[in-house]
């Protein structure tokens, strides 16, 4: 069963929170919930620093890592004694609502809707306050391995979701 999750597609982001001097960030990965109100969704292990600060403040940032930032992915992953982003080098873009990953293909500021238990990790769900989008492809994560996003796809009739 964990073959065929990690033959999904998906984005790869780093999920940042903060209180007070503290903040913290952590890879993840990332799903739209609803276009309308405007809402996704990303899980934290339960332990994690930053989702103690995320419900702490219940406020975060998703940043969507660019097909450059791979390296980031991987330093944002690591364990961590205090404050990731200088721990690891990560670059920070500053914010008052949760620091960002500076550079990223795709920043998405939110504020905690919910937040679901699992065995081993809660799934918070934000509502999208506000997004910065830089024309930089994202970067995603397929069968263990990093990948670029491939070319656009014509049909003949394009389908009638939202996005």
């Amino acid at each position: 069963m964990s073959e065929a999750l990690a033959a999904l597609p998906l984005p790869v982001v780093v999920v940042a929170a903060a209180a007070g001097a503290a903040r913290s960030c952590s890879t993840a990965t990332v799903t739209y919930v609803s276009y309308a109100p405007p809402m996704v969704a990303t899980s934290l292990a339960k332990r994690s620093r930053t989702l103690s600060l995320l419900r702490e403040r219940r406020t975060f940032s998703i940043s969507v890592l660019s097909v450059d930032q791979a390296e980031i992915a991987v330093r944002a992953a690591e364990p961590t004694e205090g404050d990731a982003f200088a721990e690891q080098s990560i670059p920070v873009l500053e914010d008052a609502a949760a620091p960002a990953v500076d550079g990223a293909a795709l920043v998405v500021w939110c504020r905690l809707a919910s937040d679901l238990e699992t065995d081993t990790h809660v799934v918070c769900v934000g509502r999208v306050e506000r997004v910065l989008r830089a024309e930089r492809d994202p970067l995603l994560r397929r069968d263990r391995r990093y990948r670029a996003l491939g070319g656009i796809v014509d049909v003949s009739h394009e389908a009638r979701y939202p996005l």
